[in-house]
């Protein structure tokens, strides 16, 4: 490990393109770089690898890479993009951490899991993908995210980490699915921008201590799936005044695939809408069909 290491006064780095894997530390602390190409035959990238190259601009992580280890790219807050190989399937702890160039992230269909504080700072994203394959975030994995204004956590997980979004106060609407079975202490403390929550579980998720502290208890609405108010208002999901019923079974997202036209269009308490509202809308088009439809 630590093979080049401090060298700060290095700027540029061709790799051979014999080199499979890339050891731990390699290039930490390597703040002179500004640009590197990865050889194609790389499959893992170790652990604080790049850590605090913070001339990096930009850089390509080859399509061969399965793993991406913890605290590989912490600190490389001059990254404005980066892709993500489809074959990545495991986000190490820290691994981007105070990468707070970024501005938008797809996190590829393979990933399961993502590690604790791994997009811990990025405060530059706004726009984030979660796949549908991911079933655990991990604790303060986008804590201090400020620049996300939406964010749908995907159908498969079961478990929010603490902390996981804490401060992340330029969200406005969060989407928790029915799979939700608990949530970590302070996961969305001090998210003060959410004015809507989206909640698909009948089963109430365990929720850690003071989860939702610091969001606006007065104007956040939490919507909950029929027949299950009471028990949301008797839960700690009780700090919200106000919890509104709507129907959380089929939902769409904006699809139509005939050429039927939109005729009307109401929110989720039965007012009718002249425009598409953020939140839970009911359309009805000329052939006669009804969509329920989320707008982030």
């Amino acid at each position: 490990g630590g093979t080049f290491q401090d060298c700060s006064g290095l700027t540029s780095l061709t790799i051979p393109s014999s080199v499979t894997s890339i050891g731990y530390r390699a290039f930490y602390g390597c703040s002179g770089l500004t640009s590197l190409t990865i050889p194609s035959g790389v499959t893992s990238i170790g652990s604080e690898a790049f850590k605090g190259c913070n001339g990096l601009t930009s850089l390509t992580i080859p399509s061969g890479v399965t793993s991406i280890g913890s605290e590989a790219f912490k600190g490389c807050n001059g990254l404005t993009s980066l892709t993500i190989p489809s074959g990545v399937t495991s986000i190490g702890s820290e691994a981007f951490k105070g990468c707070n160039g970024l501005t938008s992230l797809t996190i590829p269909s393979g990933v399961t899991s993502i590690g604790s504080e791994a997009f811990k700072g990025c405060n530059g994203l706004t726009s984030l993908t979660i796949p549908s394959g991911v079933t655990s975030i991990g604790s303060e994995a986008f804590k201090g995210c400020n620049g996300l204004t939406s964010l749908t956590i995907p159908s498969g997980v079961t478990s929010i980490g603490s902390e996981a979004f804490k401060g992340c106060n330029g969200l406005t609407s969060l989407t928790l699915p029915s799979c939700v079975t608990s949530i970590g202490d302070w996961a969305f403390l001090g998210c003060s921008g959410l004015t809507s929550i989206y909640v698909y579980t009948k089963n109430l998720p365990e929720l850690g201590d003071n989860v939702f502290f610091g969001c606006d208890a007065k104007n956040c609405t939490v919507y909950v799936p029929k027949g299950t108010i009471d028990d949301y208002k008797l839960s700690k999901f009780g700090y919200f005044e106000k919890i509104v019923e709507f129907d959380a079974s089929g939902i769409d997202k904006v699809t139509t695939s005939t050429n039927a036209k939109e005729v009307s269009r109401y929110s989720a308490n039965g007012q009718r809408l002249s425009a598409p509202a953020k939140g839970l809308n009911i359309v009805k088009y000329s052939d006669g069909s009804v969509k329920k439809v989320v707008v982030q």
